[in-house]
């Protein structure tokens, strides 16, 4: 399934800014959605990816006739 990041800066506005803050670039978050350990955040029912130093929260839509996954991420922690 491909894999594709939507960084329309007026949808993920908030996660670039935290990600420049941070010093964490987009190959970082493109790892830490394929690599890291997933948990679904209870309130709010979006995705969380934990990845070496930091988490990425994203809202994430999955496209099975076409193959695709897209994700729109949210906002960049660290832990």
């Amino acid at each position: 399934m491909d894999l594709k990041i939507n960084w329309d800066h007026h949808r993920c506005k908030h996660a670039l800014e935290r990600m420049w803050l941070r010093g964490i670039s987009q190959e970082d978050v493109i790892k830490a959605i394929q690599q890291g350990q997933k948990k679904i955040q209870k309130e709010s029912k979006l995705a969380e990816s934990l990845y070496s130093f930091y988490s990425v929260v994203y809202e994430e839509q999955i496209h099975s006739k076409i193959k695709l996954h897209k994700v729109y991420p949210v906002t960049v922690k660290l832990w």
